[in-house]
């Protein structure tokens, strides 16, 4: 049995927090011009982001804007392994026109990154330096996917789409153990 690295457990992690899964059963009456969902199932790792994406369609909007609220509210509820400040995938369908599209919000290093700027004055790599400290932060790509999305795909303003993970940030919210045991690991 191969055993993958910590870093890539992390990774298959953190994308595994951001994974939705949004179905819509999707019927349409004789009379009506288009489709309209009747049900939709929204699946997250918290259930207050599970919400989020019920309370953005209940306020008109489709699949792509309840995925941003969704992913959005992660990252107030569970920033230990979601967040504003990392990358992340979206695969996407449209259901009423087939369309189909994968969004690559993954982080980019910045733009004057070079090999150098791990090596040492002898031109020796520094060991660490591109995975710990500042020097190994990424330019993150979440914040610039979810804006992607609401004004390419989906059907409300960003205000609207982003207006649940502002109420939990505001508001607060009853952390679980696993939040609170994250919290302490973080000091």
């Amino acid at each position: 049995m191969t055993r993958l690295p910590n870093h890539a457990v992390r990774a298959m992690r953190r994308l595994g927090s951001v994974c939705l899964l949004l179905v819509y059963i999707a019927g349409a009456s004789a009379q009506a011009e288009s489709i309209s969902p009747q049900a939709a199932a929204i699946a997250s790792a918290h259930p207050l982001a599970t919400q989020a994406g019920y309370d953005v369609l209940a306020r008109g909007g489709n699949a792509f804007d309840a995925a941003v609220a969704v992913a959005a509210a992660l990252a107030v509820v569970e920033p230990y392994s979601s967040g504003l400040g990392g990358g992340g995938f979206w695969l996407l369908h449209r259901a009423s026109d087939n369309f189909k599209t994968m969004i690559d919000g993954r982080e980019t290093a910045p733009s004057d990154a070079s090999v150098a700027l791990y090596q040492d004055t002898e031109g020796n790599l520094i060991p660490g330096a591109s995975l710990n400290g500042a020097k190994a932060a990424g330019i993150p790509g979440v914040p610039a996917a979810l804006a992607h999305l609401v004004e390419h795909y989906g059907k409300l303003p960003l205000r609207i789409t982003l207006a649940p993970a502002i109420h939990y940030a505001r508001h607060g919210f009853a952390v679980d153990a696993r939040y609170a045991f994250m919290a302490q690991q973080k000091r």
